[in-house]
């Protein structure tokens, strides 16, 4: 086992090694945050320019839509049947107690 002056030494080294390898850790890691704002910016330009991305191997269908009725049928014999329906009297139940 070596002096106290030795290991002293050796632990010297080796937080030097680990703050050289921190700070290109650091450089490494701009880096990356840099090229993703790239990436970012230019995936959205192209987003724009060719239109909504699809994912790899899926192809865009067209949606289609179920046709909806908001208004009354307006045929003249729907009508009448209305009115029929609406005219139908039922009888009258007594009522038990």
């Amino acid at each position: 086992m070596g002096s106290l002056l030795e290991l002293q030494e050796l632990l010297n080294l080796k937080e030097d090694r680990i703050q050289q390898l921190e700070a290109i850790l650091k450089v490494r890691d701009d880096e990356i945050i840099e090229l993703r704002s790239q990436l970012d910016k230019f995936q959205s330009v192209m987003q724009f320019a060719t239109g909504p991305a699809t994912g790899p191997g899926k192809e865009r269908t067209k949606k289609t839509r179920a046709q909806g009725i908001s208004a009354e049928p307006q045929a003249l014999k729907t009508i009448q049947e209305l009115a029929t329906v609406s005219q139908t009297t039922f009888p009258e139940v007594p009522k038990s107690s």
